[in-house]
């Protein structure tokens, strides 16, 4: 008998059903993934354990007795805590108040309560000891880095006396090496004899560590696997409901070596970038490796205007100055950002004003805004890159990370955009959306766009890229071909190996 029972789970939302007789087990002192596409039902089964949402129907037992969550107080009492992406902390507290937050000890003086600060710093200090952290307990959690903030989330579980953790994309933004960390952390509860629900999109994870996969899809049971007896094929089909011989696209180079779209010489970002060169051919896709805080991200922003640059660029052979977004979107950029939540959507805006907000002069006639031409627009777009929503309407916000994504996308692709850059363009993306966002840059390099792909993500870059480079702190110290590109070469000058530079 499990821990942790979850049977024949239903939950429909005005009148659609959305979880349909899901069921999920979890021991204590296990870890186990739970994979499937954005709005596969997830956060919908996580949410009814935490007590968010009311199920229709089906039971959940712990310890073999039938619980009731009416709201996240019940799930909590029963030792249940949930991790999300986006941590809930206070910053302006001290670690050891974030720790035992709602149930900070006190001392009464003269009938007035009196946080016992010592204590309460001692009784974190041996948490975060527990979790093998050496983390001040009286500093404030606003100087502390994501990593070391996750850790102030689990240690906070603990004090909750939590049996069952779940970690919602807990890598998301960490380092190789925080991730590292992370996995240490998690393999210490589990000696502890906490159960872990392990929610990530990062397949290599998922075989790192955990003990068993449960795949949702489309709200029902897709799968449920022994991670040491599945591979990769396995659960990316179980995900998305069909054959996949392979997940990156068979592509045949489309770079047109006598047409330079771009050129870039000794561009530099003060403290970040350093004589970064390269050109980009017309119809070529362009990657860019690096891990976190390699300075890829800060590339991306530089050629798009967002932050300040020295150096050359030219475009089609012409010295072009780019000192802000709207000269690069007048130039004929396109930016995907990294971090898409935060640069690349406007959670409140419909879909529709997120698409044409870079374009809307485009659908103006003597001033006035031509509303049929805007919405003809958005509906073609939605149509071609298959972004999946209710309506053109509905806020961004409603939408799963991977039709965000496709938003971004299609908002460039409205500016008819000449060179896209594509930073992290699959990071918190669902394989199926995965898929589909490699098959469009294959087209639009098809089609004679340049695109840049800057990306930690090693497997991607070879598979899409007809020339690679390496970045390593804030330098490039590798250029391949496709086809002298190899993985082990790769990682070793991007983790700081010897300088290698191939002509």
């Amino acid at each position: 008998m499990s821990y942790l029972e979850m049977q024949g789970i239903i939950k429909s939302f005005s009148g659609v059903r959305v979880l349909n007789e899901v069921n999920f087990s979890l021991n204590r002192g296990e870890v186990v993934a739970l994979l499937g596409q954005n709005g596969a039902g997830k956060s919908t089964l996580i949410k009814i354990l935490s007590g968010y949402y009311n199920k229709d129907g089906g039971k959940i037992l712990i310890n073999g007795e039938e619980v009731h969550f009416h709201a996240p107080s019940d799930s909590l009492a029963r030792g249940i805590r949930v991790i999300y992406q986006e941590l809930e902390l206070f910053p302006e507290l001290s670690v050891a108040e974030n720790i035992f937050m709602g149930d900070l000890p006190t001392k009464r003086f003269a009938g007035i309560p009196i946080r016992q600060k010592e204590e309460i710093e001692h009784r974190a200090q041996e948490l975060l000891e527990l979790l093998g952290e050496q983390i001040d307990p009286a500093i404030p959690v606003k100087k502390l880095s994501v990593s070391e903030k996750q850790v102030v989330e689990i240690a906070r579980a603990l004090a909750k006396k939590a049996n069952i953790i779940v970690m919602d994309e807990p890598t998301a933004t960490l380092s190789q090496k925080e991730v590292e960390k992370l996995f240490g952390i998690i393999r210490k509860l589990r000696e502890q004899d906490v159960g872990i629900i392990y929610i990530t999109h990062r397949l290599e994870e998922v075989f790192t560590i955990s003990n068993r996969v449960v795949v949702l899809r489309d709200g029902k049971n897709a799968g449920f696997f022994d991670t040491q007896d599945t591979s990769w094929q396995e659960l990316v089909q179980a995900m998305i409901g069909r054959s996949l011989e392979e997940l990156y696209p068979r592509r045949t180079s489309t770079l047109r070596e006598d047409r330079i779209m771009l050129r870039v010489d000794n561009l530099d970002i003060p403290g970040l970038l350093e004589k970064t060169s390269f050109e980009l051919h017309e119809g070529e896709i362009l990657g860019i490796f690096g891990l976190v805080g390699s300075g890829i991200n800060e590339l991306a922003l530089g050629l798009f205007g967002a932050l300040p640059i020295r150096g050359k660029i030219e475009m089609n052979g012409q010295t072009i100055s780019i000192h802000s977004p709207a000269m690069a979107k007048n130039l004929g950029f396109g930016l995907i950002p990294a971090d898409r939540k935060q640069e690349g959507i406007i959670p409140e805006l419909s879909v529709m004003h997120n698409i044409t907000m870079a374009s809307l002069n485009n659908y103006k006639k003597r001033g006035f805004l031509r509303r049929a031409d805007e919405k003809t627009c958005v509906c073609e777009w939605v149509d071609k890159l298959k972004i999946r929503l209710h309506s053109i309407d509905q806020p961004i916000k409603s939408l799963s990370g991977g039709n965000q994504q496709k938003v971004v996308l299609a908002r460039w692709l409205a500016t008819q955009s000449k060179i896209l850059i594509a930073s992290e363009p699959t990071q918190g993306v669902d394989v199926g959306t995965r898929v589909d966002i490699y098959n469009i840059f294959d087209n639009l390099a098809k089609n004679g766009l340049g695109i840049i792909v800057l990306s930690s993500d090693l497997p991607e870059v070879l598979a899409l890229s007809d020339n690679i480079l390496v970045l390593e702190g804030g330098n490039i110290v590798g250029r391949f071909t496709k086809g002298e590109a190899d993985e082990q070469t790769i990682l070793y000058l991007a983790m700081g190996g010897k300088e290698k530079v191939a002509n």
